[in-house]
């Protein structure tokens, strides 16, 4: 959030159904398969120029990004935007423009899941299922699989087979497990997952950290940093700029990925320094410190 944010324009409840009219109608350009890119120009644009945009610096940053040939971009600017919505209060022209987007979302849906062919397209299905309230379940599953970063030709199949199922979510939990029993190929050894583990890491978490998240780092500090875990609302890259920077200064990050409430993350932390995790109290966050490995 802009350090001169404007709350009286902010308060004003038609401003911000005024934006949120032009969230949603960029949102249903960015859900098409192939995106539009003369569409996207033209609603990326009003966005922008809107004057409460510029109170939002994770927002305006997000959507300044937005390219029609940059999938990643447009993954990131629909997550802004699903926030957005929510923080957001609308009205009743702010209701009508929501369900006939939802409409739009809704047609599109099967489309995307026949089209999937990577990791990008899942991720793009995840912030689709977030559009949609009764989808919340399924795109938290769905994105704890995307933490994968799913190369596999047969698992990708296998999670498109499920989402086109009526049983979706069960079937999504399935692939899930057996991912994460397979996850020791391409991530950490067992002998350093064990460390975690011990320390009191879930098993789910310590398979999804990478060997490129612990380079240069060595069993001594793993076994002895300090280990969190932090949970914390999405939207706090907006309302908390610098909260990134915050943590890279004074932590390692070893691995991120939705947390069981609806627009969570998790992230495990290895601080740099004798430290606690009241150097997160400034931040809505709830911090798990892990024991000390025995």
């Amino acid at each position: 959030m802009s350090s001169d944010f404007d709350f009286g324009e902010f308060l004003d409840e038609s401003n911000q159904s005024k934006l949120m009219i032009l969230c949603l109608d960029l949102f249903g350009v960015l859900t098409k398969f192939q995106v539009d890119h003369t569409k996207l120009e033209a609603a990326k644009i009003e966005v922008l120029n809107n004057e409460l945009t510029k109170n939002f610096e994770g927002f305006r940053s997000a959507i300044s990004h937005l390219s029609g040939g940059d999938k990643s971009s447009q993954i990131n600017s629909m997550k802004h935007i699903n926030l957005m919505v929510d923080t957001l209060v609308g009205d009743s022209k702010s209701t009508e423009k929501y369900t006939e987007i939802e409409k739009v979302v809704i047609e599109a849906v099967d489309g995307l899941i026949k089209r999937i062919d990577s990791n990008d397209d899942l991720s793009k299905l995840v912030q689709v299922y977030n559009f949609l309230p009764y989808k919340k379940e399924i795109a938290i599953l769905l994105g704890r699989i995307t933490d994968y970063e799913l190369k596999e030709v047969e698992t990708m199949e296998n999670v498109k087979a499920a989402l086109l199922k009526d049983d979706v979510e069960v079937q999504l939990a399935k692939i899930l497990a057996e991912i994460a029993d397979r996850s020791a190929s391409g991530f950490i050894s067992d002998n350093i997952a064990d460390i975690f583990q011990q320390r009191g890491v879930d098993f789910h978490i310590a398979g999804l950290v990478t060997k490129e998240s612990l380079e240069n780092l060595s069993d001594e500090q793993l076994k002895n940093n300090v280990l969190l875990m932090l949970n914390f609302c999405e939207d706090i890259f907006t309302s908390n700029p610098e909260f990134l920077d915050s943590i890279q200064n004074d932590a390692h990050v070893l691995t991120s990925t939705s947390g069981i409430d609806k627009d969570t993350f998790d992230m495990l932390l290895l601080l740099k320094n004798e430290r606690r995790g009241n150097i997160f109290d400034k931040y809505p966050v709830k911090v798990k410190e892990y024991r000390a490995f025995r």
